[in-house]
């Protein structure tokens, strides 16, 4: 399984600065990654897989290329330096991130990170971008349909699947993802962390709102000159507003 080395201080410094869930047990329990290796990953620069790296992506609103030394090697991200002041800049002022934009998702063929992801997800979601004919469409419904009964929004909570079950679950899908490939039909996804209820409007302060995974999932085109990955659309759920680091330190002298 692929693994990538995160920014351990730069992931520390995000999270501190978010307006909710800025403590480890909070980001913990929202993104499924134990309190003890957010520790290690902050501080130690422990190893992580692409799908992790996701999570936390996603729940600190950036791209997971920024938080990470290199994700597709020989392709790096810029230094770590460039990078932190890069994305601290833009932390300094007040924005609001909107509910619609665009992100990133990536090429996989890995079965059972798809799988655990789905799992730990409400729902997901599916963009097609590339023309399907009549046997890759068979494939794509039939992939969807899998990793969709297993979210928590379609999972039939009864059911107890045996190893026999998972085992043969996984076989299935490696099996739909190698003949969609073969087909020249990848397959290409991201997490996404949503604020719900769903609305348009800025919500007042003081609204409740809860945070809820989502696997947005891509079919497109092979990747050219080792590109792997493709613009996927975000639904955010709800539009909310970032306060930038000169509104919480005025905030903080105010209250001096």
């Amino acid at each position: 399984m692929k693994k990538v080395t995160p920014q351990g201080n730069l992931i520390k410094q995000l999270r501190s600065q978010l307006e909710k869930g800025s403590l480890q047990k909070e980001m913990s329990h929202a993104i499924g990654i134990s309190e003890r290796r957010i520790r290690s990953i902050e501080n130690e620069n422990v190893a992580v897989t692409v799908s992790e790296l996701d999570r936390i992506a996603a729940y600190l609103n950036v791209s997971r290329d920024q938080i990470a030394y290199a994700i597709n090697t020989p392709k790096l991200v810029p230094t770590a330096s460039d990078v932190t002041e890069q994305l601290l800049a833009g932390l300094f002022k007040d924005r609001i991130i909107p509910r619609f934009e665009k992100d990133r998702a990536h090429a996989t063929m890995d079965a059972g990170r798809i799988i655990q992801d789905a799992q730990h997800s409400e729902d997901l979601t599916v963009q097609i971008d590339i023309q399907l004919s009549n046997e890759t469409s068979e494939y794509a419904e039939e992939l969807v349909r899998l990793l969709t009964e297993l979210t928590w929004e379609k999972r039939d909570w009864l059911a107890k699947p045996t190893p026999a079950d998972d085992i043969a679950l996984r076989r299935r899908v490696r099996q739909l993802l190698v003949l969609l490939k073969g087909n020249d039909v990848w397959f290409y996804y991201t997490n996404q962390l949503r604020r719900l209820p769903e609305r348009f409007d800025l919500p007042a302060d003081g609204d409740p709102s809860e945070m809820k995974f989502r696997v947005a999932i891509v079919l497109g085109p092979p990747g050219e000159y080792g590109e792997e990955s493709i613009d996927v659309n975000v639904d955010n759920g709800q539009p909310y507003f970032m306060k930038g680091w000169d509104s919480k330190k005025q905030k903080d002298s105010d209250g001096c």
